[in-house]
């Protein structure tokens, strides 16, 4: 996805897709890290958390998942920095940079600056301005509530979210002024508690805009390359004709992100950074981006044919997208192969890119790797799935399987990864299986408000749910996990 989205941006990077050398600032669990690193047989991968308790399970998890090319540290980001450790070819930090202190940043600066190769791309995410600006002040009323730090955070998020409902309940000016709180605090509720202590009860707690993180790493050297989020690149989705000028108007780069921000009044960014990065031409980025394979990351009946965005909801064109679903449905290929294929080859490129780029922004497609490498990646793979696959007997944690094709996750629920399992081991009814392993543990199913207390009752909801995950089977195929 990382080489997509810069290539987008006629971007070339030094990374090797299948060989190189992968880091993960605060890497929580490991789990990301380890499907990466199954997935990437070549590559070389480190990651650090602070919990020795996060890195003792990340550590057991890549014994269980057979990952023998992840290494994991409890180190915090200036021991980290000290580390005997190669330069890397990627950098990433996920949900880091406004959660730790000004100190800790400069050492996770300091680290990208000695450690990052030329060439070389860093991911970072963080909350941004001004999608924040309402929010933030009712962020630190609820720090302001949540009472003495030696008491337990569960009960001291429940007495603060308590307190600050009063605000809502007793129509104050301020919620007045800002109705979309309402919604905001809604969904802040509904999260579970350990989301919300990481995400708004955290000591350190920072919004930037994007030209803070931009100057941050112009000291190590970095130039912002593009957002990974790939609809942010299509403008006539986002942003009307008048918008569009505003930004065109705008020579700086950095104020030009800045007012995207403002005009979609953004609260997150997911980025890319690159260290000598090259600028392309029209053709040569045309030719790297027309001989990239794409596969369907869902079924195509679950593709919607609307997408919403800041400006509204658009109908995508039916006379692009049906017949551009249609082949990928058949299985992955290029934009070079959809310009030869009956029902496409009228489309032209430049249609033909848009399409793509919408259905990857939407998470409904995703690049692929070189197909040369598919079989030696799939080895790893398969085991790595099958302990995944493993542990749904017991948890209804580690939601992702890791494709081959890919390189990355697809998502298939605790149901579709124990079907899978009793599929794949030849069980004649994994409907039975699954259900044999949920009694096994003393679980029950809910349906409809309901617990399902026989196991009759149990495996005729399991065989309904077991048809619906045959259709996705086709996919499954397709993205090398079956």
């Amino acid at each position: 996805m990382h080489r997509f989205a810069l290539l987008s941006r006629s971007i070339q990077t030094g990374v090797d897709p299948e060989r190189f050398s992968y880091c993960e600032l605060g890497c929580g669990h490991g789990f990301s890290t380890l499907l990466l690193a199954a997935a990437h047989p070549d590559a070389e991968f480190h990651a650090n958390d602070f919990l020795p308790s996060h890195i003792a399970y990340a550590r057991k998890l890549a014994a269980d998942t057979g990952v023998a090319n992840a290494s994991f540290y409890d180190d915090s980001f200036e021991e980290f920095g000290r580390r005997d450790l190669p330069d890397f070819d990627i950098i990433v930090l996920h949900g880091v940079y406004s959660w730790v202190s000004a100190e800790n940043r400069k050492h996770i600066v300091d680290f990208i600056a000695r450690r990052l190769k030329i060439g070389g791309v860093v991911y970072i995410s963080y909350n941004c301005h001004p999608g924040w600006a309402a929010m933030s002040p009712l962020r630190d009323l609820m720090i302001m509530f949540a009472g003495n730090p030696d008491e337990p955070i569960l009960n001291r998020i429940d007495h603060a979210l308590d307190k600050v409902q009063g605000l809502f309940d007793a129509n104050s000016l301020y919620t007045r002024v800002y109705p979309m709180l309402k919604d905001r605090f809604d969904s802040v509720r509904k999260q579970t508690r350990s989301y919300v202590a990481h995400e708004y009860f955290n000591r350190d707690w920072t919004i930037f805009y994007h030209t803070d993180v931009a100057r941050d790493f112009r000291d190590a050297k970095l130039n912002f390359g593009a957002s990974v989020q790939m609809l942010d690149h299509l403008d006539h989705f986002n942003l009307n004709p008048e918008q569009q000028k505003l930004l065109n108007e705008t020579p700086n780069a950095d104020h030009r992100e800045v007012l995207r921000d403002f005009l979609a009044n953004r609260q997150f960014r997911r980025d890319l950074y690159v260290k000598g990065g090259l600028s392309l031409a029209p053709l040569e980025r045309n030719d790297l981006i027309a001989n990239t394979r794409f596969a369907l990351s869902v079924l195509p009946a679950e593709i919607p044919r609307n997408l919403l965005t800041a400006l509204g909801s658009f109908g995508l064109n039916p006379a692009a997208f049906d017949p551009v679903i249609a082949a990928f449905e058949r299985g992955p290929r290029t934009i070079r192969q959809l310009q030869t294929e009956d029902g496409t080859k009228t489309l032209g490129f430049a249609l033909l890119l848009d399409t793509v780029m919408t259905l990857v922004g939407n998470n409904h497609l995703q690049p692929c790797l070189d197909a040369a490498g598919d079989a030696r990646r799939s080895s790893y793979t398969k085991t790595f799935n099958t302990a995944i696959m493993q542990h749904a007997k017991s948890s209804g944690e580690l939601a992702f399987l890791a494709s081959p094709l890919t390189g990355g996750g697809v998502y298939l629920d605790r149901f579709g990864r124990l079907f899978l399992l009793g599929y794949q081991s030849g069980h004649a009814d994994p409907a039975a299986f699954a259900r044999d392993c949920l009694i096994a543990r003393g679980e029950r199913l809910i349906r409809d408000g309901k617990l399902l207390e026989s196991p009759e009752d149990n495996l005729t909801y399991l065989r309904e749910q077991y048809e619906r995950f045959k259709e996705r089977l086709p996919l499954l195929k397709q993205l090398g996990i079956v």
